[in-house]
């Protein structure tokens, strides 16, 4: 069935879907896929031992995933477990990465997974690793646990994952430290666009005369939106639902927060079309993007989006980074 979601992300593009649209349908075929290999190693394993939640982190938390996505999960288990339980859940997490591996979901280069002692924990381990996270907010630390702060619950004890996020806001909330150092992350990948509004790609390497649009276009409004939402209570993980209550929040105007919503609308949009392009080509399907195969008005569209992009990483930096050119 995963073989087929190229094709369909064709067919779905041809017929007038958005991107948004498709995004949230990919989400939902990963997580009916890790709920059927879950489902099929408790049948193989017995009942578990004790309540557990698998989480899905990054695109997946947020709902946004598109064709190449790789695994972002972790178990988080009731504190009742006892150390005879551990094989388990052990066996568990390796059953389930590897079946999400031989369906197309490829094994994370970062170890973010269910399979690493990191992130199978239960819930008063994971709450002091937040607690270690925020305060000692080192710069390669918080690029590689930011995906974290976009998690979700994809199978079993809903209830553990709103308990580890409860905690995860407070101690962000009240962390301008660590908001601080998230802040020089989101800031980290400005939107390729240069003065005179020409767009700035890649000089070099396989992508070379090419934009990386998750990298420098994406991510960088997921970004923004995250940090205002860690920094404001805010508990919505998908990107359209955060700046939507951002705005009802009174945290950015409704102006500002609908300009990011088209903005990410745009830039996905793009995306998507790049995506089944390569797909029809019989390309590798990649995040980058040539703009001279764009037309007038989609270069202009996509040089508006960037330009919203770079605003909103002023906004970050004016309130989270002061002083700070």
């Amino acid at each position: 069935i995963t073989q087929q979601l190229p094709n369909l992300l064709v067919q779905w593009r041809q017929a007038g879907m958005r991107a948004y649209q498709i995004s949230r349908i990919l989400t939902a075929v990963s997580d009916a896929v890790t709920r059927r290999l879950i489902t099929l190693a408790v049948e193989e394993l017995g009942e578990p031992p004790v309540a557990f939640c698998w989480l899905g982190f990054g695109s997946q938390g947020r709902g946004e995933q598109l064709l190449g996505a790789d695994q972002d999960n972790g178990l988080l288990i009731s504190d009742e477990l006892k150390e005879e339980d551990k094989p388990w859940f052990e066996t568990l997490a390796t059953r389930v990465c590897d079946g999400l591996n031989e369906c197309g979901y490829v094994y994370c280069n970062g170890g973010i997974m269910a399979t690493t002692d990191e992130w199978c924990q239960p819930l008063k381990r994971w709450r002091k690793t937040v607690d270690r996270w925020t305060q000692t907010p080192t710069a390669d630390a918080v690029m590689r646990v930011s995906i974290f702060f976009d998690l979700r619950s994809i199978y079993g004890a809903e209830s553990l994952c709103d308990q580890l996020q409860a905690h995860m806001l407070k101690r962000t909330g009240e962390n301008s430290i660590f908001i601080a150092a998230l802040a020089e992350n989101v800031l980290d990948a400005p939107p390729p666009l240069g003065i005179f509004r020409h767009f700035v790609v890649e000089h070099n390497g396989d992508h070379r005369d090419a934009l990386n649009l998750k990298k420098r276009a994406v991510l960088p409004i997921v970004d923004s939106a995250r940090i205002h939402a860690l920094a404001n209570g805010i508990s919505a993980v998908n990107t359209y639902e955060r700046l939507q209550a951002l705005a009802e929040k009174g945290v950015m105007s409704k102006g500002q927060s609908r300009n990011l919503q088209d903005a990410w609308s745009v830039i996905m949009q793009v995306r998507v079309e790049a995506q089944a392009q390569q797909i029809v080509n019989a390309d590798e399907v990649s995040n980058y993007l040539n703009p001279d195969d764009l037309s007038k008005l989609e270069k202009k569209q996509l040089r508006d989006a960037f330009k919203v992009v770079g605003d909103a990483q002023s906004i970050v930096r004016m309130r989270y980074r002061p002083g700070v050119g």
